[in-house]
């Protein structure tokens, strides 16, 4: 089993290890910025700071706050795109500083879109109407952004700009979905309604609704999007023949077929219908126990190739919990105390992510985001 104490003890260090000091040579001066590791990747990344602002609560709020505000102030002011990437290689040489130059900003593509739920909680933690004020008007042109370049036909799909031909799209296409090598993404054409995309912009909207209320400004607009999306999510995203949420293809016009934790992203957002999450259930039964991998135990492309298999934090987070909430307690809990446990035998490690199988950790040793959801799974999981 594993000791709560010490796992935030672990994680908390961690975090602390990963955080750039206030220098003037940072690109994101003078934010205090979280990388995802410092041993090895260069500098500060979209989704990973929307995570490290949540994990940062209740250690160093200020520092939460500055994740989302240092991050965001890279938006493009044209199109409202937040980049992937704000390089900075600290004298790290790998595979990835040869790839980017220091000071290097990817607007090629972007993250999944978590902003907007991590800045509503960081405000929840504050109180700070400044905050607020300043971050509302970049996620409000963020949205715009989703909303011109990603929305075809009443829902979303990733996507990542052609200028430099077919071949590096596709490959940015997985890289925006945040699951870069997923087998979700093996078959052209790569224009899929990704659940899980779908599913982080009804967290945007419900945000964006949450806080333009606080600062008085009532915009019902959110709450009809919101609405809107999540009808479709329930009815055009469900596959009556594999039992659970898929991708769906808009140009070949057929569901992908490949199983992962992002099958289960309605129940964690909340707009399942009941028969539909006890049927997912079942899925996580028979696919994903005990370690919830990227892709289900026995599909033909399962791996230990990063997104091919291994147990991603916080993938495996957002669907145990979306079990817990339709009820499926102890099946969640047996999802949390497998992963924590692993955590718990990992040494000084908190690893980037593990055999779904034999809980051994894989890739980088001191992964940020890793550590958000082993606190995530101690302190807001119940």
């Amino acid at each position: 089993m594993y000791n709560k104490d010490e796992l935030l003890i672990k994680t908390e260090t961690i975090l602390k290890k990963n955080t750039y000091p206030k220098d003037k040579k940072y690109p994101w001066y003078p934010y205090r910025m979280v990388g995802p590791d410092r041993e090895y990747f260069p500098g500060v990344w979209n989704w990973d700071s929307a995570f490290h602002a949540i994990g940062y609560l209740g250690i160093d709020d200020e520092i939460a706050k500055e994740q989302i505000i240092g991050f965001t102030s890279f938006q493009d002011e044209e199109t409202g795109i937040f980049p992937d990437l704000i390089c900075y290689s600290d004298g790290l040489k790998n595979n990835i500083t040869e790839m980017y130059a220091d000071n290097f900003i990817e607007y090629h593509y972007t993250k999944p879109p978590v902003m907007a739920d991590a800045a509503w909680r960081v405000f929840q933690k504050t109180g700070d109407m400044d905050f607020l004020k300043k971050i509302y008007p970049r996620l409000v042109k963020n949205e715009l952004f989703w909303k011109t370049y990603r929305f075809k036909g009443g829902l979303f799909h990733f996507d990542a700009d052609n200028s430099l031909g077919q071949e590096m799209r596709k490959i940015w296409v997985g890289y925006e979905s945040g699951l870069d090598n997923s087998p979700r993404w093996d078959k052209e054409p790569y224009d899929y309604y990704a659940i899980d995309l779908n599913c982080y912009m009804i967290t945007m909207y419900r945000a964006l609704h949450n806080m333009s209320s606080a600062l008085g400004i009532e915009d019902k607009n959110w709450t009809i999007r919101e609405s809107e999306l999540a009808f479709n999510i329930e009815n055009r995203l469900w596959n009556d023949k594999t039992g659970i949420y898929n991708d769906y293809n808009f140009a070949s016009r057929e569901f992908g077929k490949v199983l992962t934790p992002a099958c289960f992203m309605p129940l964690y957002v909340g707009i399942a219908s009941n028969e539909h999450a006890e049927k997912c259930s079942k899925i996580a039964k028979e696919h994903f126990l005990p370690g919830m991998p990227t892709v289900a135990f026995d599909d033909k492309s399962y791996s230990l190739d990063y997104w091919r298999g291994p147990c991603w934090l916080n993938l495996a987070y957002f669907a145990a919990k979306g079990l817990k909430n339709y009820g499926y307690a102890e099946l969640a809990d047996d999802i949390r105390d497998t992963i924590l446990t692993w955590v718990q035998n990992d040494g000084e490690f908190v690893h980037e992510n593990y055999d779904a199988k034999t809980g051994k950790g894989l890739c980088q040793k001191y992964f940020s985001w890793s550590c958000v959801f082993v606190r995530e799974f101690i302190l807001n999981f119940d």
